[in-house]
């Protein structure tokens, strides 16, 4: 796919820029394709979401988000249309590839750009890629990622593309290390300790939604829960992305439950946008802690008195099929076949245009 990017981007940059964005776009599926094929063959897990009833009904009363709950554009219509913005609990770095899978399941895949470290732009093949599907790559330092956030978000902003952008705003997985950073900076600050996420940073967040707040309608908050695990286990430790796709282990089952805020509710000043975002992760929080607790999300307010009465949350779940998944690749390959072929003549013929004009001067 590498070669791909090299062999098309630098002239469809300069002849269309439009045609440059609808490239990578393609690309982009095709990689989401093959890390789930690639998933589906070592690791297949099923993905396990449930959702409030708000999802696809306002005011959670209408009897017809039981009947459409399965349906997952409808939990997802105002994203499909205008995009969205996203933010996850952090708890292992398969956690961006399930959520860009969650994203095939709705015909997105072409559109995600998701916020890593830095460190990952570096890892060849995929560390590569992601660089020229215009992810971003930030440094975990806000004097250095002010200017990185500033120009990827001008040229979401700029485009028409239903962009999905996902952050993650504990910057990190959890891990011992980083949870007793956060618990030293939560006495600090006076903050309610967490007990299964990492404090959030809210900086990157804020710019993220200050800029899309013109284009999005809502913003998403996953929640993610490896089956398997009890509280205090460390995600990373056990199913990382080595165990994963190097060893088969792998969950049974990975949970994500999905609320969404429209954005017009959401406090636009530091301060009060700071005081929202903490309390979004002492809700995940507890959320995690049922999690642990029942072995998945609860399900109604007999198991979580969160929950309003007679209005049990939505539930679905996705797997995704091998043979399927090869067959839409190779039609994928195939489409790509046409396009490089008349590339290479391009190439050919700027070549032989160059030749001719070197010879001549001399």
């Amino acid at each position: 796919m590498n070669m791909c990017q090299l062999a098309m981007c630098p002239w469809l940059r300069l002849l269309s820029p439009r045609a440059d964005r609808m490239f990578n776009q393609q690309v982009e599926r095709w990689f989401c394709t093959t890390l789930l094929l690639a998933t589906s063959l070592w690791a297949p897990t099923e993905l396990v979401l449930t959702g409030d009833r708000t999802l696809i009904d306002e005011d959670g009363s209408s009897d017809a988000a039981i009947v459409n709950a399965n349906n997952l554009d409808n939990w997802f219509t105002p994203a499909l249309k205008n995009g969205c913005m996203m933010i996850s609990n952090h708890q292992t770095y398969f956690d961006w590839i399930i959520i860009w899978i969650l994203s095939y399941f709705v015909r997105c895949h072409g559109f995600m750009k998701i916020i890593l470290k830095a460190e990952l732009k570096n890892v060849p093949v995929f560390g590569w890629g992601m660089h020229f599907l215009d992810f971003i790559f930030l440094k975990r330092k806000w004097a250095d990622d002010k200017r990185t956030f500033a120009n990827h978000m001008q040229r979401i902003v700029e485009h028409d593309d239903p962009a999905w952008l996902l952050i993650f705003p504990e910057g990190t997985v959890i891990c011992e290390k980083r949870t007793a950073i956060s618990n030293k900076y939560a006495e600090k600050m006076g903050l309610r300790r967490p007990e299964h996420t990492l404090l959030p940073r809210v900086s990157g967040s804020r710019v993220c939604l200050s800029d899309l707040r013109q284009r999005v309608e809502y913003l998403y908050d996953l929640t993610i829960g490896y089956e398997g695990l009890k509280s205090g286990d460390i995600p990373e430790n056990e199913y990382g992305l080595v165990s994963m796709y190097g060893k088969c282990v792998y969950p049974r089952q990975i949970h994500i439950h999905v609320k969404r805020y429209p954005v017009s509710e959401i406090p636009e000043d530091e301060e009060g946008f700071a005081k929202w975002m903490h309390n979004v992760f002492v809700e995940k929080d507890k959320r995690m802690a049922k999690f642990y607790e029942l072995g998945r999300f609860p399900h109604d307010s007999s198991e979580d008195d969160t929950i309003p009465k007679n209005q049990p949350v939505l539930q679905t779940s996705r797997h995704a099929k091998a043979d399927n998944l090869v067959v839409e690749l190779l039609w994928m390959w195939a489409q790509f076949l046409g396009i490089l072929i008349p590339a290479r003549r391009v190439y050919g013929a700027i070549f032989s245009a160059a030749i001719s004009l070197v010879t001549n001067a001399w």
